[in-house]
């Protein structure tokens, strides 16, 4: 070692220390180990770090115990370089001595010191041992398979300054099933990371404790998307049926994964107070958001929400009006008698004149179905005849068939019949594009006993006045 260097070790300028140990590393002598084991014990941090480091360099068991002794160091990161110097090193006489450093409060301390016992071929020999390691290396899922003893560990986790160790010690915390991680959890509900956020509440949301309802509803005005949409889906999975209201105002939520995951939950919960906002959201501008509400009504089966169903027939998604159809059918298997579907023609007196095409034929499809769900023919005793019955419905379900030639054969067939009943169901033809089935549907009404009145082509009962509730001609 040269005079001169050994001179800058005694140096109160600490950065004269740090250069002297950098040149003692590179002369790799007897002597430069020895002062490099008194380095460990500098006062400047810097000074102790750079020594830690060179001895791990050098490869030299003699600053074994000097490595060692930098486990107990104050500052983590002189800590930390111990632990990758004894790796270096690869000594197993620094097992112990790593097996205690599983426990540092220091993360990246307890990963590098798991990491020397792998290299080590080091295995755990008792479960709190197993729990350590597991913890050190992150791996909190498995950590937290012991159950109460892995909760402590976890919650230390959550103080750690990296994001993804905060986030997977938040799932771990999801994996122990007892009241006591629920706290923990809810606390996390704070962090700032949305990341962190999120597997809080979906943590929460595994062990289902009534208790989160509250704080999960204050998430749901969290500033992130994936937060509440998060929320939103835990309330569900909780089925407290207190979260109701909060659902409800979510539904109006400014971002589409947000409503949709309340609409969700709010289909779990099953609670008939949800139905007009369901009904609401059956006019969503998302379509995955009217579908998910059509499956929620379903569930409900509340006749409430029939008229509503029965306007979603005419949505233009092909996935939504299939979904409204299943839900009808769910709520009551007759929905086309109810008073709902009743309610719904205007709506579906509207959409004939929609530009799309199958809107239009779902409007006339839907408003024949419910028109011959009142019709009734009866025999001269009085007696409802239901082969005929059973025809005339057939012929009105053909009022929306694909081939034009029979939609054609049903309109001349249903003006036949002499039953002005029959006259909503053909009524939209008026003004159909086609003039053959124009002509057939002007013919069909003037025999059922109807005559066009006023510009705007109401047609009437040929024997009566004008009146209020004329049938008008769909544009």
């Amino acid at each position: 070692m040269q005079w001169w260097t050994a001179q800058q070790l005694r140096s109160k300028n600490p950065a004269a220390r740090e250069q002297a140990v950098h040149k003692l590393a590179a002369e790799g002598s007897a002597q430069s180990v020895a002062a490099l084991i008194q380095a460990v014990e500098d006062p400047y941090v810097d000074v102790r770090k750079g020594a830690v480091r060179a001895l791990g360099r050098l490869r030299e068991n003699g600053g074994l115990a000097a490595l060692v002794q930098a486990l107990r160091d104050p500052e983590a990161e002189v800590r930390e370089a111990a632990v990758t110097a004894l790796r270096e090193i690869g000594d197993i006489q620094a097992v112990d001595a790593m097996i205690v450093a599983l426990q540092d409060p220091h993360g990246g301390v307890r990963w590098h010191a798991a990491k020397t016992l792998e290299r080590f071929g080091w295995q755990p020999r008792t479960e709190q041992e197993r729990l350590l390691r597991d913890v050190a290396l992150g791996h909190f899922a498995a950590a937290a398979q012991v159950g109460l003893p892995a909760l402590d560990h976890l919650v230390k986790a959550l103080q750690d300054p990296r994001p993804e160790i905060r986030r997977g010690a938040v799932e771990g915390l999801g994996h122990i099933d007892d009241p006591k991680a629920v706290q923990p959890l809810l606390s996390a509900l704070g962090d700032q990371d949305s990341s962190v956020r999120v597997t809080a509440i979906e943590s929460l949301g595994s062990l289902r404790d009534v208790r989160a309802s509250q704080a999960l509803g204050n998430s749901l005005r969290d500033p992130e998307p994936s937060v509440r949409a998060a929320a939103a889906a835990t309330l569900g999975l909780i089925g407290d049926n207190g979260s109701v209201h909060m659902l409800v105002q979510t539904v109006t939520d400014r971002h589409w994964n947000v409503r949709k995951a309340a609409v969700e939950s709010l289909a779990r919960i099953k609670d008939p107070s949800a139905v007009e906002a369901l009904s609401t959201a059956l006019r969503d501008p998302d379509h995955d958001v009217r579908e998910s509400a059509c499956r929620a009504l379903a569930q409900i089966k509340e006749p409430r929400s029939i008229e509503a169903l029965v306007g979603a027939l005419t949505d233009t998604q092909t996935s939504v009006r299939q979904a409204a159809a299943s839900a009808l059918r769910l709520i009551d298997a007759e929905w086309e008698k109810s008073a709902g579907a009743r309610a719904a023609i205007p709506r579906l007196q509207a959409a004939l004149k929609d530009r799309e095409y199958w809107v239009r034929h779902s409007a006339a499809e839907t408003l024949n179905r419910i028109e011959s769900s009142d019709t009734q023919i009866f025999t001269v005793d009085g007696v409802v005849d239901e082969r005929a019955n059973a025809a005339f419905r057939a012929l009105v379900m053909a009022l929306g068939a694909s081939h034009r030639d029979l939609r054609q054969a049903a309109i001349e067939a249903l003006g036949r019949t002499a039953d002005g009943r029959c006259a909503p169901s053909i009524l939209p033809f008026v003004k159909n594009e086609d003039k053959w089935l124009r002509k057939a549907t002007t013919e069909a009404l003037t025999r059922l006993g109807f005559q066009p009145v006023g510009p705007e082509g109401a047609w009437v009962p040929s024997a009566e006045p004008q009146r209020a509730d004329a049938w008008q001609v769909a544009q």
